[in-house]
């Protein structure tokens, strides 16, 4: 294999100060870069000051300024269009690249070329931990920029750094333009085709992105990701329904199926004490599930936990409302997976939490007859 040709594209808005740092940075991997030419497209929307600084961190760092509509999606496609290599490598705005980064995307192209649709890099996290940041760590929602050091390949992948054959791309129809949010599921959807197509996503772990903490920490940035990768899971699971996986049903699910039975049983009984029970099942519950995630991954802080499971809710509950919204309950129990590793582990450890729904109902039984013997 000849030279490997990089045209990076970088969608982008309003943040001219995290793409100053990330095209200094990138300025300096592609110096050091002996594989190949590399070229970079910034596709900016941004107005006024923010507009001008970007477009003099383009100047400063041989990058091309490119206007553009709002749409990320957009963006990259006209990213795609316009880059001039063979390999298209995707970067967020909000990091900076670690040396080597080229280098890495490169080898993963030489050391397998056969059926090789793109390559996928790590992405680590840096900056101050904020309260909202904490939380997330606690979540699955930053998971999938891990991938690439936990699988050798995955079937689909987030939108940065990630590399794609122009022609791959091409034949698959690019990234989906008319999706319901503006943001969202384009970067799974896109990456997923890939794989359907028959073309492998190979992970480089050595090629490593450093994102900045900054742009998700306030309760708006964590409650829009939820809200909108929640409502976007829906979608995406009825255009491939094949990543689509019935599962448990989850914690939430439950404690929502006994409030209608015990509700039910305060309003026949005209009483609140089955509500009362509900309440103090709910507790025991919580007290477990608690015990058993600090049994498997060590000691936390349970106020961070009790919010993290809660976004977790909220994100399920997102895609039930979308679901609701298309009189479409074929998801209700279902979720969204990358592999079937993935599946089998999940699987593995709701089956394993089971037993506190069963031990809790147990306990539960338990206060009820004492209650009944005291008021007898």
């Amino acid at each position: 294999m000849g030279e490997i040709n990089f045209s990076i594209v970088i969608p982008t808005w309003n943040r001219s100060s995290l793409v100053g740092c990330l095209l200094e940075s990138l300025y300096q991997d592609r110096k050091r870069y002996r594989n190949g030419k590399t070229e970079v497209l910034v596709i900016d929307n941004s107005e006024g000051e923010e507009k001008a600084s970007i477009a003099a961190s383009c100047r400063q760092y041989d990058a091309q300024y490119i206007e553009s509509v709002e749409s990320v999606r957009k963006k990259r496609n006209l990213g795609i269009d316009l880059a001039q290599y063979e390999h298209i490598l995707f970067i967020d705005s909000d990091v900076t690249v670690k040396p080597g980064l080229l280098d890495s995307h490169a080898a993963g192209y030489r050391e397998q070329e056969e059926k090789l649709g793109g390559t996928f890099g790590l992405t680590e996290f840096v900056g101050k931990k904020s309260f909202w940041w904490k939380i997330l760590e606690l979540t699955s929602f930053v998971d999938s920029f891990g991938f690439a050091k936990q699988f050798p390949y995955v079937s689909w992948t987030i939108g940065n750094n990630v590399s794609f054959r122009k022609n791959v791309l091409l034949e698959i129809g690019k990234f989906e333009e008319n999706l319901p949010f503006k943001l969202g599921g384009d970067d799974l959807d896109m990456s997923y085709r890939v794989t359907k197509a028959g073309y492998l996503i190979k992970t480089v772990p050595e090629a490593v992105t450093y994102h900045s903490r900054d742009t998700w920490n306030c309760w708006k940035a964590v409650n829009d990701r939820s809200k909108r990768w929640g409502s976007m899971e829906y979608h995406i699971l009825k255009r491939h329904p094949e990543l689509a996986h019935r599962r448990l049903p989850m914690t939430g699910d439950i404690v929502a199926f006994f409030l209608l039975v015990f509700g039910g049983a305060s309003l026949l009984t005209h009483s609140l004490a089955p509500l009362a029970f509900w309440g103090i099942w709910c507790l025991m519950l919580y007290l477990m599930a608690f015990g058993h995630y600090v049994g498997k991954n060590g000691r936390t802080n349970p106020f961070y936990w009790t919010i993290a499971m809660f976004l977790q809710g909220k994100y399920r509950f997102h895609r039930l409302v979308m679901s609701l919204k298309n009189k479409d309950f074929s998801l209700a129990f279902q979720g969204q997976y990358f592999g079937i590793f993935h599946i089998r582990s999940d699987f593995q450890e709701n089956a394993k939490k089971a037993w506190l729904y069963c031990d809790s109902m147990a306990l539960l039984i338990i206060v009820m007859l004492i209650y009944k013997w005291i008021a007898c």
